[in-house]
């Protein structure tokens, strides 16, 4: 079953007096990218994460976003008591030796370096709660693989319609290439008989017959036929694996799929076969866009 590449989830825990919450969301991409928001103290833990990823995904563009914020009641700053006093009497000593008053401002003193302490950039407290963070991580990416394969369940019925479509307008083609050659035979000869009308001279049949093999050389397209409903075959089977993803598959036949569509269209003449194979074309590009939302 294909999955897609757009996904979401998320997961919060709460641990320790700490409430831990993971977001991860996934759109389009090629190969697989992951970029991460992690609070000071899981920096280098991104290796970690990028494993734990890779086990479930392969291609898209992954946001990974943890936040780490104190439980209720928890304050996330802390006053470093000890440094606000020494600050204090420093200042206290500066201004006594200055002559000047002293007055104390507390605002402006919580701002001095070190006097507040931010508990959640604490390496001791990142380290405490990997495990946690990991869990949760786990339960995030879950939730995002689930909805990026409803996404995919979604997209089936919209290939299979294309890939419906698609037959049936190589199958029109097909017929209507049965006639051509039959079709420019009569009007090559009705031309030549109009042009040698009143003279003297007759349709050359040896002649005649070597222009409509020419034409019938040129213009056909058994072969790209053929080759296009193979690789309509090779779709539908990557669409029903369960194999590791075919995004990659998929999108090397859409491209298979244009070149024999271009193919064609170069070589029919005018009529009702190129409007055919135009929208053949057509049907190809709009495979191909909804191919490149697939892991």
């Amino acid at each position: 079953m294909i999955s897609s590449m757009t996904g979401f989830g998320i997961a919060e825990t709460q641990c320790d007096q700490w409430v831990l919450r993971v977001e991860m969301r996934s759109v389009n991409r090629k190969e697989l990218q992951v970029t991460y928001r992690l609070p000071e103290p899981f920096y280098l833990k991104e290796s970690e994460l990028q494993k734990l990823i890779e086990e479930k995904i392969q291609r898209g563009h992954v946001n990974f976003r943890l936040t780490c914020t104190p439980g209720a009641g928890e304050p996330a700053l802390l006053i470093n008591e000890g440094h606000l006093r020494s600050c204090i009497s420093r200042l206290k000593a500066v201004a006594k030796a200055e002559g000047i008053p002293f007055q104390a401002d507390l605002a402006s003193l919580l701002r001095l370096p070190g006097v507040l302490k931010d508990v959640t950039k604490e390496t001791e407290q990142g380290d405490s709660l990997w495990p946690q963070v990991l869990a949760t991580a786990r339960t995030a990416l879950d939730a995002m693989v689930e909805m990026r394969r409803a996404e995919g369940k979604n997209l089936l019925p919209q290939f299979e319609e294309l890939c419906s479509s698609m037959a049936g307008l190589v199958d029109s083609i097909e017929h209507e290439q049965a006639g051509a050659v039959a079709g420019y035979r009569d009007r090559l000869r009705e031309r030549v008989n109009k042009l040698l009308e009143g003279s003297r001279v007759s349709v050359d049949d040896e002649s005649l017959a070597r222009q409509v093999a020419i034409y019938a050389d040129r213009c056909d397209v058994s072969e790209e036929i053929e080759r296009l409903r193979s690789h309509l075959k090779q779709f539908r089977q990557a669409l029903e694996s369960e194999d590791a993803p075919v995004g990659r598959k998929l999108e090397f036949l859409g491209q298979e799929m244009m070149r024999e569509a271009g193919t064609m269209a170069a070589k029919m003449p005018t009529g009702p076969q190129v409007v055919q194979v135009l929208e053949l074309r057509s049907q190809v590009d709009r495979l191909r866009e909804q191919v490149r939302n697939v892991e």
